[in-house]
């Protein structure tokens, strides 16, 4: 046997794969500055559609009021299309929604 034209093999390894924590922590960020200045009883979650929708569920209409007092003036007009309306499923919370520009 002929060890002339054998080629010593290499092994290289697979390239590692960076996971991106962008959109996470985009969302996170939002969460976060929503959690400062709501009621901490503030059911806060954020759904996609296409576009991001957050959505505040209460229980007195006073925090409603000044949830929706205060959403415009975060994160130089993050939020905006503020409505208020039932919380599904849930009869005695009150939901504040938006859209999120980001």
């Amino acid at each position: 046997m002929n060890h002339k034209n054998i080629q010593p093999s290499s092994v290289e390894p697979f390239p590692v794969q960076t996971r991106s924590s962008f959109v996470t922590d985009e969302l996170s960020k939002i969460t976060s500055t929503l959690r400062e200045v709501c009621p901490v009883d503030a059911a806060i979650s954020l759904h996609f559609d296409g576009k991001l929708h957050l959505h505040i569920d209460v229980r007195n209409m006073e925090s409603v009021m000044g949830i929706e007092a205060m959403l415009p003036t975060l994160g130089a007009g993050l939020f905006h299309d503020i409505q208020r309306g039932p919380t599904p499923h849930q009869p005695f919370f009150h939901r504040v929604s938006a859209i999120v520009d980001r």
